[in-house]
């Protein structure tokens, strides 16, 4: 237990002192400030009415907001405590004292989770300040002056206090920061709860309901599970592709009723997959403010205990990963773009594979079966042959380089028959994207940077590298 509060600990200020996590917050109450005034365009039958739905659709916007900037945190952080470390070889110190790699993984996870909890606390406080201030729709609508001067004196002084002590203390900007903004900026909306629009004495909390508090309690059960996914995923991957995975885990998680509930009837693999990935609706109470029905304390409860459940399996499953990982072997990663047309390519062979499995499933005839197994197939080897191009082997990078020249030249002379006939397929604005999705790819292919991943350099290079190296 000492070992495992250690390390979260450790994780817990080595993610608050990030700069990325400083500023992922303090871009959070910008887009939370902006909602208020992108929120009075809705369209309502009279006054009252669009008062009404300008109001909701800052709530929603707000939520939404909460939970974007969840996932960002939860990637950013999860890839600078853990795979940074791996890729340094830093945590083999860990390992070695010794520590089960399982305990490693789940402090980590711990000390993620509560920087998070910080982050999720202030940007709450900030989304009740804007709810707090309401949407302005007409002229005559008054500024909520206590909000506008409670909260941004508290914001500058806790700005203010980062550099006072980073400056006579040396101690960490961010940190400090993150420290002094939790009490000013909660001190600063205990204040603005019982002090009216007009500067009088008002009833705690008048302008803020108790289901929208649930609903932001809802959606921290919703952040603790994007945290489960980057630690899991920052065993195996960098940064990029963590944040990658958690965008995929994430949108595949919020369409799982479109993407596997609709075929369940079809296929027992789509309903395996439909009860066992995360339903991230659970956590989706907008609807209920939107409709101002109440949000039951059992419902809290019970998506709780779903994250709860969710986050112990993705847990065991980045246990597992980081377990069978050798860490003795593990070099510097691939260059950047490397790692975006390994992962993307990855990613399309797991869901071709996904794909060819329900087809398979579902048994409609020998065609569907031989069809099903193909994209299985196809999937399959789509997947290792981006693994392999992610590892560097010379063989896939020239493979890549004709596919993708070859899908350049189509694309060209897709829009050059767009354009001499309009009615033609496929319509120019889909010519045009791939086009400009093939030049990227073969743009990053011919980086000096990638060419130096694979061994591909000119004779040149090649002798002016081994000089300098001896």
């Amino acid at each position: 237990m000492n070992r495992l509060f250690a390390i979260a600990r450790n994780a817990f200020f080595e993610t608050i002192r990030q700069p990325i996590y400083g500023v992922l917050i303090f871009l959070t109450f910008l887009v939370l400030v902006l909602d208020v005034p992108l929120s009075g365009w809705t369209m309502g039958a009279g006054q009252a009415e669009y008062k009404k739905t300008d109001q909701q659709m800052l709530v929603n916007l707000g939520l939404s907001t909460l939970l974007v900037s969840g996932l960002l945190v939860s990637a950013f952080s999860a890839a600078g405590v853990l795979s940074r470390e791996i890729e340094d070889r830093t945590v083999l110190t860990v390992v070695s004292k010794p520590v089960p790699r399982a305990v490693l993984v789940l402090g980590k996870y711990v000390g993620v989770a509560a920087a998070l909890a910080v982050a999720y606390y202030l940007c709450s406080l900030a989304f009740l300040m804007t709810v707090r201030h309401g949407v302005m729709p007409t002229v005559s609508d008054k500024l909520d002056l206590p909000v506008i001067v409670l909260g941004s004196s508290a914001l500058v002084a806790a700005i203010l206090a980062g550099l006072f002590c980073n400056y006579f203390f040396s101690w960490n900007f961010a940190s400090a920061s993150v420290a002094a903004g939790a009490i000013l900026l909660g001190a600063a909306m205990a204040v603005i709860a019982v002090v009216g629009k007009g500067w009088q004495i008002v009833s705690f909390g008048q302008d803020i309901s108790l289901e929208l508090l649930k609903a932001m309690l809802v959606g921290l059960f919703c952040v603790l599970v994007f945290a489960a996914v980057a630690i899991a995923a920052s065993t195996r991957l960098g940064w990029f592709l963590t944040l990658l995975v958690c965008f995929g885990f994430f949108l595949a998680g919020s369409m799982s009723q479109f993407l596997f509930q609709r075929w369940a009837a079809q296929s027992p693999l789509a309903r395996a997959a439909y009860r066992v990935w995360p339903n991230f609706s659970f956590f989706y109470t907008m609807d209920a403010l939107m409709q101002e029905r109440p949000i039951p304390l059992t419902y809290v409860g019970l998506t709780g205990g779903y994250a709860l459940c969710q986050i112990l399996a993705i847990l065991a499953l980045g246990m597992a990963l980081f377990q069978r990982r050798e860490l003795e072997s593990v070099t510097g990663g691939a260059p950047l773009g490397v790692s975006i047309l390994a992962g993307l390519g990855r990613a399309a062979g797991l869901v071709c594979a996904f794909a060819g499995l329900v087809v398979f499933s579902g048994f409609q005839g020998l065609a569907s079966v031989a069809y099903g197994l193909g994209l299985v197939g196809l999937g399959v080897v789509w997947w290792y042959f981006w693994g392999w191009f992610g590892r560097g082997l010379k063989w896939t990078y020239y493979l890549a380089l004709v596919v993708t020249a070859a899908a350049v030249l189509g694309g060209v002379a897709a829009v050059v028959r767009s354009l001499l006939r309009p009615d033609a397929r496929p319509p120019l604005s889909l010519a045009g994207i791939a086009l400009t999705a093939g030049a990227a790819c073969l743009l990053i292919l011919l980086l000096p940077v990638t060419r130096h991943h694979f061994s591909i350099l000119p004779r040149s290079q090649r002798v002016h590298g081994a000089t300098a190296s001896r």
